[in-house]
């Protein structure tokens, strides 16, 4: 039998992989199940499956011609992830997106916050809060801490150190989805695949911003008259498997774009992270984002 995945979409975080997730599904010669973020071979991470028969198990159905894929975010972050995934299949390839970490750092609070593990709405109080929160937060670092999640170089490092030449790929998010039908040939291309031109490239986890943030405080911290209100209901919205207050929340949200950050912040960002940029372009060899300004 053979070696699973022939792929990996290996992160960052809210730096276009879920969309590229969809694209590559779409293509009859691939099989990705439809469980995101498995995340196997991080095993320094908490979460995502742990078992070798049940991560194998998510590639049962694909049929014997395809590819096999997964994506998971995870295993740039990750400090084994990569090794793991290169010692299970020497012959893997590895796909890496990367954003302009000013903007991916923000998606990923934005992202944080819609779906709580985040209790912070306002991302430069959140940015300001992350020393003192420290390891403490129940979730793991990666949920929260929005300045290692996006200092890329070490990560690149791993993939280039771990990862065969010819079996990795890096793609930058504001090219790809500046002209998503040549980037997404090739990435067919690098994964040996026949082009496939898709009818359209629809947005996936379009950025979601809050029409109420009072409604938004109310749903997350419904006080006692509003638990009465829906307390003779509740044992009927539970059958249903329905959250008042969750519920309530989903409808408080909507797509729509988020405004600019305030420029002194964004300098503030570009600063920490120019660094980090400048040796990640000396990694790829190219000039990146906002390095030059």
């Amino acid at each position: 039998m053979a070696v699973r995945p022939d792929f990996v979409i290996a992160g960052a975080a809210k730096c276009g992989t879920s969309a590229l997730f969809h694209y590559l599904r779409q293509h009859p010669d691939v099989f990705m199940p439809e469980l995101k973020e498995p995340g196997f071979f991080s095993t320094d991470m908490p979460g995502g499956i742990a078992a070798l028969d049940e991560y194998l198990a998510l590639f049962a159905r694909a049929p014997r011609h395809a590819l096999t894929g997964e994506g998971s975010t995870r295993y740039v972050y990750s400090h084994v992830a990569i090794e793991h995934l290169i010692a299970h299949n020497p012959r893997v390839k590895v796909i890496v997106m990367l954003r302009n970490p000013v903007d991916a750092a923000r998606s990923q609070h934005g992202y944080a916050y819609r779906y709580r593990h985040e209790a912070e709405a306002d991302f430069e109080r959140a940015w300001r809060m992350q020393e003192l929160r420290g390891r403490s937060a129940a979730s793991h670092p990666v949920d929260y801490d929005y300045r290692a999640t996006y200092l890329y170089a070490a990560q690149v490092r791993r993939v280039i150190r771990h990862v065969p030449a010819e079996q990795r790929l890096f793609l930058i998010y504001e090219e790809f989805f500046a002209d998503p039908a040549t980037h997404y040939a090739r990435v067919l291309e690098f994964l040996g695949l026949p082009p496939l031109a898709l009818a359209q490239f629809a947005v996936v986890n379009a950025a979601e911003s809050v029409r109420s943030a009072g409604l938004e405080r109310l749903a997350r911290r419904p006080p006692g008259w509003l638990r009465a209100l829906y307390r003779p209901v509740q044992p009927f919205l539970a059958r249903a498997q329905l959250n008042p207050t969750t519920l309530l929340g989903r409808l408080n949200w909507s797509r729509q774009p988020k405004g600019a950050l305030h420029p002194e912040f964004r300098a503030e960002l570009e600063q920490y992270f120019a660094a980090d940029v400048a040796e990640l372009e000396q990694l790829l060899g190219r000039s990146l984002w906002y390095q030059g300004r």
